[in-house]
């Protein structure tokens, strides 16, 4: 996770008494994010947009919302403790989700057994600490764009789809700012 932890313009506003925007998600290797970024250039040249910085590409598998001090505070205790089995993840298409004026990479596939079992089991036990899962189905995808304009995305071609095998899980604070959001680790989900 490029730098997540020690960001250098990542904005220190916390207070103990606050409250914290949080999200639990995959977070790519190195090479992975090389891809991705590339094919965020890619879209950019077709839809405008901001580009997602390297170090906030990630596989959202929890939004949390704004979380209160003694909540996160749960959740930095129990986060360690839990296990998780990935597999591959093949790269391969692109989307955009049109109220927010993202376009995002994704996996072709609807629907992937081992990432399936992970999100069902993650969500599972931030119900038993007092999180509700969202109504809209799990939609797996990496945000390359934000603010994007129209743009025909069938122009944009995965020459090789990319297979990423994640390998970290974790819990992160979410600051935003006016150059996007920074985002600080909080916990990180063991690989079993």
């Amino acid at each position: 996770m490029s730098d997540l932890r020690n960001h250098p313009n990542k904005p220190q506003v916390y207070s103990s008494g606050a409250t914290r925007r949080l999200f639990i998600g995959l977070w790519p290797d190195p090479s992975t994010v090389d891809i991705l970024s590339s094919w965020a250039l890619q879209a950019q040249a077709l839809c405008g947009g901001r580009i997602m910085r390297a170090d906030t590409l990630h596989l959202t598998l929890a939004f949390l919302g704004s979380v209160t001090a003694p909540q996160v505070a749960a959740l930095r205790e129990a986060v360690p403790t839990w296990r998780m089995q990935t597999g591959p993840l093949e790269l391969s298409r692109f989307g955009r989700f049109k109220g927010p004026r993202i376009v995002w990479a994704g996996p072709s596939e609807q629907r992937i057994g081992w990432l399936d079992t992970l999100y069902g089991e993650l969500w599972e036990r931030l119900t038993v600490m007092g999180f509700t899962p969202p109504e809209a189905g799990f939609r797996p995808h990496v945000s390359l764009l934000r603010n994007a304009g129209p743009g025909d995305l069938s122009r944009l071609i995965v020459t090789q789809p990319h297979v990423w095998v994640p390998r970290r899980c974790v819990l992160v604070a979410s600051t935003p700012a006016a150059t996007g959001s920074y985002y600080e680790e909080l916990g990180c989900v063991l690989p079993a």
